[in-house]
């Protein structure tokens, strides 16, 4: 009897031992709650200024961009941004003055009648070009090493070479060095050809 009761308490102390174990491997690893990192705001994309004339550059034709800026106006609703541009229409011979809200939206167009706009470095250059391009010019310039010098407009009476309907622009053909002066050309861009090979401007008078 004594040793069946031994029996049954060890077999007691075995089992308590095996579960003792049990529970001290066993590890419930707690939930892992992960913050994902914020997000840095993002920068809104840069708003293009549109543009009623976007194919308007510098050296574009039919019409070319002559000069351009940015300033404000009052109206009713407070400060209004535009900006304006001065154009020239080749084939109407006439610059036209323009303004737009920055998002491209015209507000008003005007032609620009009287005190033409003065030539831009970039039709002053295609002057240059017609003038070198020129046979008759090409050989005066090869012959004296000459150089180009110039950008007035001219303006003359209805039925000259320089009278309305043009945009002539008198090109100076001097020495090297700018020693002295050869010749006065005018060259018409509306036309994109030689006005007048060489120009007298106490004769024609007009020059701006």
């Amino acid at each position: 009897m004594n040793d069946r009761v031994r029996g049954l308490a060890a077999a007691f102390v075995i089992l308590v031992g095996f579960g003792g174990s049990s529970s001290a491997q066993t590890t419930i690893a707690p939930a892992q709650t992960t913050i994902a990192p914020a997000r840095p705001p993002i920068s809104p994309a840069p708003t293009p200024i549109a543009s009623g004339s976007t194919t308007i550059g510098r050296n574009t034709r039919p019409v070319r961009l002559l000069r351009t800026w940015y300033d404000d106006i009052k109206t009713r609703r407070g400060d209004l941004q535009r900006r304006v541009e001065i154009v020239y229409d080749y084939p109407r011979a006439t610059a036209y003055e323009r303004a737009y809200t920055l998002d491209g939206r015209m507000l008003w167009s005007r032609r620009i009648r009287v005190n033409p706009p003065q030539p831009t470095p970039e039709e002053i250059a295609e002057a240059k070009d017609i003038v070198r391009a020129d046979p008759e010019l090409s050989r005066v310039m090869t012959r004296f090493s000459a150089e180009l010098e110039g950008g007035f407009l001219a303006e003359e009476k209805r039925g000259r070479a320089c009278g309305p309907g043009t945009r002539c622009v008198l090109v100076q053909v001097v020495a090297p060095h700018h020693a002295g002066l050869i010749r006065w050309t005018a060259v018409d861009l509306v036309q994109q050809r030689i006005a007048y090979s060489t120009f007298v401007p106490s004769e024609r008078g007009g020059v701006k």
